[in-house]
This record gives C-alpha cells, sequence and structure tokens, in this order.
C-alpha cells in the first residue's frame, strides 16, 4: 500500500538534506486519505513538493483517491543531529465505502551520519530523477511552487572614531568602570 524510497541512503548530522518518495496505492472507494510523517527529534520537513494540501498538524490530504499517488518530502536537520540510526513513521488514514477507518503505518529506519562518513551515502537514481523533474522548469507542478528571491542587504560601516555633527549634539556618554 505505501512504498518509501530515500534519495540517499543516510543524511548528514549537520545541515543535512533528503528527500522522500511516497508511493501510494489506495484501494477504490475510499474517501478522506490522509499521511502522516512522524520524524524522530532533530529532523524537520518542508511542505511536500507536490502542491498536496496540508493541514496544520502536518498531515498530506490525498484527494484523488482512486489511483496511485506519488508524494515527494524534504527532510532536513537544523542544527547537529547525533549519529545513529533512527526510525521515521509513515501513517497512512482513509474511511472505506463501508464507513470503517483504517489506518495503516508504516516505520522505515534512517541512517544519520558524520560529515566523514558521508563519502559513503548511496544515492537512489530513480528518486533523484524523480525530485528533478518534479523542481525542472517544464513541470506541471512548477506554477505550484513559488520561490522568493532574497538581494543582499546594503552592507553599512560605521567607524567609532568618525563622528558626524549631528551624533556630537545627541550623544550620551556612559560611565565606565
Amino acid at each position: 500500500m505505501i512504498h518509501i524510497r530515500f534519495a540517499k541512503s543516510a543524511i548528514e548530522q549537520e545541515e543535512g538534506m533528503n528527500h522522500l518518495w511516497l508511493h501510494i496505492a489506495l484501494p477504490g472507494g475510499v474517501q478522506n486519505a490522509r499521511l502522516q510523517l512522524i520524524l524522530p527529534a532533530g529532523l524537520h520537513r518542508s511542505p511536500n513538493l507536490n502542491g498536496a494540501v496540508e493541514d496544520s498538524s502536518g498531515r498530506i490530504w490525498i484527494n484523488d483517491t482512486q489511483s496511485v499517488t506519488d508524494l515527494y518530502v524534504e527532510i532536513f536537520t537544523r542544527e547537529p543531529v547525533p549519529c545513529g540510526e533512527y526510525s521515521l513513521a509513515v501513517e497512512l488514514s482513509y474511511t472505506d465505502r463501508g464507513g470503517t477507518g483504517t489506518s495503516v503505518k508504516q516505520v522505515i529506519p534512517l541512517k544519520v551520519v558524520s560529515e566523514e562518513e558521508s563519502a559513503e551515502i548511496r544515492t537512489d537514481d530513480e528518486v533523484v530523477r524523480r525530485i528533478k523533474a518534479l523542481q525542472g522548469v517544464g513541470s506541471s507542478n512548477s506554477e505550484l511552487r513559488q520561490y522568493n528571491e532574497y538581494t543582499p542587504a546594503k552592507l553599512i560601516r560605521l567607524d567609532s572614531s568618525q563622528v558626524s555633527e549631528w551624533e556630537k549634539k545627541y550623544r550620551v556618554e556612559g560611565a565606565t568602570r
């Protein structure tokens, strides 16, 4: 029902990034299908790269429940995470034709490695190709993704030995001990 593949066999402990490909095949006639990623402490994720609807708790709502759905999610570290084996859980919940609620949970291992060990990381070419195609300029989802461009701020350097007339007039000298 859920097939999960990582773009890389491990994630770097500091400034690490990886992508998940979640291949979901639901039985026909289900409704209210939603997917929740449960990450270990220290790992974070961005909103899904498909542009699927997400609520404030991070549940991804799957609209087309008649066919196979592919979802892509970027996971990353914000600060250094201890090296080791972690578990990432994916929980899929839906209501079937009879109104019965079903929840399927799958746990997959994720290895966090140091910078020295990062040379041993293998990539899954299929996942990388799919992520690149999704983020490509010709992608049908390119209009869903909005990029902000930030121009560098103008750097203003102040010389403490140079004081303008206004600074001289309004300056308050503090007492130092």
